[in-house]
């Protein structure tokens, strides 16, 4: 491996593994360093399939540095031998790295044609759009995203509200890519140097106004730390619906209206009528006084056809323990929850509890009760920018995300989790509660401050007394079609140009 290339490689993977949360120390800043090694393979680059074959180099191992914990779940609670999990990382890695390395090549194969400020601007919105691809090909994985490593930063990231998570990390990958070319360029310099210091400081301006009026209530989630091994083992269920319950009637002194439980909070079937659904719905009733939102699995039948479908779900219970509304799981997890292909891969089985494969759901309408509406996202609906938004275009003035991010065991994913999150409290201008199994249980105010957080592998409850429900729309939500087909239009529109002036440029005899 070259010099160069080695020396781009570290600085790669520092950046993204110190700037996404780790295990070690979140340094978020750092994240501009990933984008910027990626750049400067371009630029160094002797042609664009070397400056490709440099970039997925370095963004792949940047990935699965990142995305190590991957194999916890694959082998832990998959079964499948830590030989065949330990490449699963690494895979996806080097899937994920494909995109650094058409970013790095493209770079490289429009420098000719560009000048450094318009260079520095298409590395943006080549970024914007590398990232806006991951969260929709194939699924969709819109996971290490900038805007997400800079989460813990509140000030950096209030533009959210105004553009959304992928247009956010083009302007920051603009200006760092601008830095970079200020030798070349003194206005390269100027816009480096403007662009993020015009981000953050329009954020210290929104941190420092208040938040829009509108009702409160007092929210209490629950963290019951159940362990993932022997969850769904009948004998332990009972346990598992004490510790809720005890843990629950701790908190009934405060007077919550909303106590929240995680994703799959019960491990059996509330919607049947048995000894366990009663326990549950006997304590809620036996208060009076507020509504309980856990997560269980869930099953319809097709009288037709006697299909039977099983959901990942969310069941709200009423004071008086009735289940007021129910919400299915719409984007579900690749081999978490079903099994993609599964005819040709019978040697995968599927993550989650259930007799078969899930079904999505298909309704983003909010779970209502009083003046509750309730946008539901469950595990990884959070990292989706869209649900979010669907949610609340629905009329939700509460976003809701339960999970159970125990398949992680004590690695990163929690945390990278939890910043995603964040995210979507600050692009739909909403408060975000957050109800997980083993961690991170957070309650998110809409500018992304983490009002209240707990930590890993406790047993916990957290409350807040004013989590406000709101009504306002952001600028991001209002025109969020518009943004979502301004970008890839844009990184079209770059590529077109570029194709035209590099075509020019040959006509005239120009290297």
């Amino acid at each position: 491996m070259s010099s160069p290339l080695s020396a781009a490689l570290l600085v790669a993977l520092l950046g993204a593994w110190f700037g996404h949360a780790n295990p070690i120390s979140h340094v978020p800043g750092a994240a501009l360093l990933f984008p910027a090694a990626l750049f400067w393979i371009a630029l160094k680059a002797s042609s664009p399939s070397a400056a490709f074959r440099s970039g997925w180099i370095c963004a792949a191992a940047a990935y699965a540095a990142c995305l190590y914990w991957v194999f916890i779940p694959v082998h832990v609670h998959g079964g499948l031998p830590w030989i065949l999990a330990l490449p699963c990382p690494i895979l996806l890695g080097l899937y994920l790295g494909l995109y650094g390395g058409v970013f790095s090549s493209l770079i490289h194969w429009a420098r000719p044609a560009l000048s450094p400020a318009f260079l520095g601007l298409s590395a943006g919105l080549l970024w914007g759009g590398m990232e806006m691809a991951q969260g929709t090909l194939f699924s969709g994985f819109s996971w290490l995203t900038l805007p997400a490593a800079l989460a813990p930063w509140p000030a950096a990231i209030q533009g959210l509200a105004l553009v959304g998570e992928y247009w956010l990390s083009a302007m920051f990958v603009a200006a760092t890519a601008w830095l970079i070319l200020s030798r070349e360029s003194t206005f390269s310099l100027l816009l480096g140097i403007a662009t993020p210091l015009i981000l953050i400081g329009f954020g210290i301006m929104t941190l420092a106004k208040p938040l829009p009026e509108g009702e409160s209530v007092r929210v209490t989630l629950v963290q019951g730390n159940i362990d993932q091994t022997v969850k769904w083992e009948t004998e332990y269920q009972e346990a598992t619906v004490r510790a809720y319950l005890n843990l629950t009637a701790k908190e009934l002194s405060s007077g919550p209206e909303l106590v929240v439980w995680p994703e799959t909070a019960m491990p059996f079937y509330l919607q049947e009528e048995h000894a366990l659904s009663r326990q549950v719905r006997d304590f809620v009733r036996s208060q009076e006084h507020f509504t309980l939102l856990t997560g269980a699995p869930r099953y319809e039948v097709n009288l037709s056809t006697g299909e039977i479908g099983y959901a990942n779900s969310a069941f709200l219970l009423g004071p008086k323990g009735e289940t007021i509304d129910v919400y299915d799981k719409e984007h579900l997890v690749p081999f978490g929850e079903y099994v993609p292909l599964a005819g040709l891969l019978p040697f995968i089985r599927r993550l989650a509890h259930s007799e078969g494969d899930f079904v999505p759901g298909n309704d983003p309408a909010p779970l209502r009760w009083d003046r509750l509406a309730l946008g539901m996202l469950i595990c990884y609906e959070a990292i989706f920018p869209g649900l979010s938004r669907e949610r609340v275009r629905a009329g939700a003035n509460l976003l809701v995300n339960i999970s159970n991010d125990a398949w992680f065991g004590r690695s990163s994913a929690p945390r990278q989790h939890l910043n995603q999150a964040v995210l979507r409290s600050v692009e739909q201008g909403r408060f975000l509660v957050r109800s997980t199994n083993t961690g991170v249980s957070a309650i998110i105010d809409p500018r992304g401050r983490r009002l209240e957080a707990g930590g890993l592998f406790h047993r916990l409850t957290l409350s807040y007394p004013e989590v406000l429900l709101l009504e306002d729309r952001t600028f991001y939500h209002r025109h969020f079609a518009f943004l979502q087909a301004l970008l890839p239009a844009a990184v079209a529109l770059l590529l077109g140009s570029v194709w035209w002036l590099r075509r020019r440029r040959a006509s005239f005899g120009m290297k």
